[in-house]
């Protein structure tokens, strides 16, 4: 499958399915991902939930090509030189003095050429990203000052500021309290429908997977499986066949609100 997608730009390119094969990833002799292969479609939404240790940030970094697999492929194809992949982390540690302001952080890596300012329209799509993700009202604000949904509002500003292939979240809402939760992954799902970008992201959340996620994959350390969102098991059976942890997060589970921090 194929998808011809115009991006913030304007610009038209075409983006193809994510392709992993055989993936084979190991430290000190022990397996992390064995023999691991499935497809992300062209705009499709893909979570990964499993316990600790199963290989969810690994595939990740894999993805990324942070880690050398031992085995195995990855195939991001593009008409693009190389395909562009935006990440997410689930945190950063920035200091509360850093002086960087929202809207520089924003436009790290943004820089083209020999100038050390940006081009015009470099501003004007800095501009547009930043009205997409909310941040133009704290663009003045520093960075080390932000609340947890404000910073990781920045941080998937900085992710979408080259125009990604692919939008990768590791856990990316963690940190946050439920209601910032609900406004980070609003956004991402609002981002994904218009402008057909491709997403897979790690949640420990089943109520943020089943609303937001097209596929889920269950990854555990002896086997992995991907399921559509109606065909998610409920979190006793996941615990029980998978290992799921404790930790995971049922649906019923979001009742209580922290209150509402700045998102």
């Amino acid at each position: 499958m194929k998808l011809l997608i115009y991006n913030l730009r304007g610009v038209i390119y075409v983006l193809r399915d994510v392709r992993i094969s055989n993936l084979q990833v190991s430290f000190n002799g022990q397996h992390v991902l064995n023999n691991l292969s499935f497809n992300v479609s062209a705009g499709e939404m893909l979570a990964i939930i499993g316990p600790n240790g199963a290989g969810k940030t690994t595939l990740l970094k894999a993805i990324l090509g942070l880690i050398a697999p031992q085995d195995g492929r990855i195939v991001l194809e593009t008409d693009r030189r190389k395909a562009v992949i935006g990440y997410v982390p689930q945190s950063r540690t920035i200091d509360e003095e850093t002086p960087i302001e929202t809207r520089d952080f924003i436009s790290l890596g943004q820089l083209s050429g020999i100038f050390p300012w940006l081009l015009k329209k470099e501003r004007e799509h800095l501009k547009q990203v930043m009205m997409l993700t909310d941040t133009q009202r704290i663009a003045g604000k520093t960075v080390g000052r932000l609340s947890g949904g404000e910073r990781q509002r920045a941080f998937l500003a900085q992710a979408l500021i080259r125009d990604p292939d692919l939008l990768l979240l590791d856990e990316s809402t963690a940190n946050l309290d439920p209601y910032a939760q609900e406004k980070m992954m609003q956004l991402v799902r609002k981002i994904n429908r218009d402008q057909k970008l491709t997403v897979i992201f790690i949640s420990h959340d089943l109520h943020l997977v089943k609303k937001y996620a097209d596929r889920i994959m269950i990854l555990s350390p002896e086997s992995y499986d991907i399921v559509s969102a109606d065909e998610l098991p409920d979190a006793q059976t996941l615990n029980s066949v998978y290992r799921l942890p404790a930790g995971i997060h049922p649906s019923g589970d979001r009742k209580k609100r922290l209150g509402k921090q700045p998102v």
